[in-house]
C-alpha cells in the first residue's frame, strides 16, 4: 500500500488546518494596525496595493527558497504551466487581496471575518460542480447555514450598513478566494505545491506593487512597529498558504474548505483583543450560525480519508 503523505493523515490535517486558519484570522487586526502604522489612508488605494504587494512578494520569495531547500524544482519547464501560474497569481493573490485590503479599510475586522465565511461554502459548491465531489444533504444544510450567518451579521442595518467599498469588496475577495482554491487543485497537478505557492505569492505581489506605484502609491512613514507588523503579515502569508495549499492538493476540497469557516471565529476574537472592536449581537449570532454549518458539514463523515 502506498505510504500516505503527512498532509493526508487525519491528526496532522486537523492540526495544520487549525494553524492555517488561526494565522489567517490574525491577519485582520494586523492589516488594520499596519495601515495605521504605515500611515496609509482609507482612500489611498495605491498605498494599500503597495503595502500588500511588498507583503506577498517577499513572502513568495521566501516560500520559493523553502521549496528549493526541500529539493523541489523551481524552474518551470512546462510552458503550459505559465498561464496557469499567472492566472493563479492574479486570482489567488493580486485580485483576492486587492479586494481584501480595500474592503477592510471600510469594514470592521470582526464583521469582515464573518462575511468571509462565504468563501468556504462557495468553494465547496464549485468543487462539487467541477470535480464531481458528492453533494450531500449535510453539505447543503451547512452551506445554507453559513450563508445565513452572513445575512444575520447585516440584519437590521440601513443601506449604509452594506457599502460596496467595504462589505462589497470583502465579498469580492471571497469569490476570488474560492476560485483560487479551485485553481490550487489544478495548478498543483503540474507544479509542486510549495513552488506553486511561492510563484502565486511573488507574482501576485509584484502585480500589486506595479499597480500601486502606477496609481501613485507611496509608503512615506517607516517605523519599527510598522516593520514588525509587516514581517508578521509576511509570516502569516507563508504559513497559511504553504499549509493550506498542500492540504487542498492532497485531500478532497470539500473536506478542507470547511475549515476556512473557522477564520471568522479567530478573526473576530483577535480583532476584539487587538483592536478593541465591539462584539455585538449580530456578530455573536452570525458566528453561532456559521459554526453550526461547519459542524453539520464536517460531521457527515471523517474529515479526511485514512486509507
Amino acid at each position: 500500500m502506498k505510504e500516505r503523505n503527512i498532509f493526508q493523515i487525519k491528526f496532522y490535517v486537523i492540526c495544520f488546518a487549525l494553524i492555517a486558519m488561526f494565522v489567517w484570522g490574525c491577519a485582520y487586526p494586523f492589516i488594520k494596525l499596519g495601515m495605521i502604522e504605515w500611515n496609509i489612508a482609507n482612500d489611498d488605494a495605491g498605498g494599500k496595493m503597495l503595502f500588500a504587494g511588498i507583503r506577498f512578494f517577499t513572502a513568495g520569495l521566501f516560500t520559493l527558497m523553502i521549496a528549493k531547500g526541500k529539493g523541489q524544482k523551481i524552474k518551470i519547464t512546462d510552458q503550459s504551466s505559465y498561464f496557469l501560474l499567472f492566472l493563479f497569481a492574479l486570482t489567488n493573490t493580486a485580485l483576492h487581496y486587492y479586494f481584501f485590503y480595500a474592503g477592510l479599510a471600510y469594514c470592521e475586522g470582526g464583521k469582515a471575518s464573518i462575511i468571509n465565511s462565504f468563501s468556504p461554502f462557495l468553494l465547496i459548491l464549485l468543487a462539487t460542480i467541477i470535480f464531481k465531489e458528492k453533494m450531500t444533504w449535510n453539505k447543503w444544510i451547512g452551506c445554507i447555514l453559513g450563508l445565513a450567518g452572513i445575512l444575520i451579521v447585516n440584519y437590521g442595518t440601513s443601506m449604509s450598513g452594506f457599502r460596496w467599498n467595504g462589505e462589497g469588496m470583502i465579498l469580492m475577495n471571497c469569490i476570488c478566494s474560492a476560485i483560487g482554491g479551485i485553481l490550487t487543485r489544478v495548478v498543483t497537478k503540474k507544479v509542486p505545491p510549495i513552488t506553486a505557492t511561492g510563484y502565486s505569492l511573488s507574482l501576485g505581489g509584484l502585480m500589486l506593487i506595479i499597480c500601486g506605484l502606477f496609481v501613485g502609491g507611496r509608503l512615506n512613514t517607516v517605523t519599527g512597529k510598522g516593520i514588525l507588523l509587516l514581517l508578521g503579515l509576511i509570516a502569516i502569508s507563508m504559513i497559511g498558504f504553504i499549509l493550506y495549499n498542500q492540504l487542498i492538493c492532497y485531500n478532497p476540497i470539500s473536506e478542507i474548505a470547511i475549515f476556512n469557516a473557522l477564520i471568522p471565529v479567530f478573526g473576530t476574537m483577535m480583532s476584539c483583543i487587538m483592536l478593541g472592536e465591539k462584539f455585538g449581537k449580530n456578530h455573536f449570532f452570525g458566528l453561532i450560525c456559521t459554526s453550526l454549518g461547519i459542524y453539520i458539514l464536517h460531521h457527515q463523515k471523517k474529515p479526511v480519508t485514512e486509507a
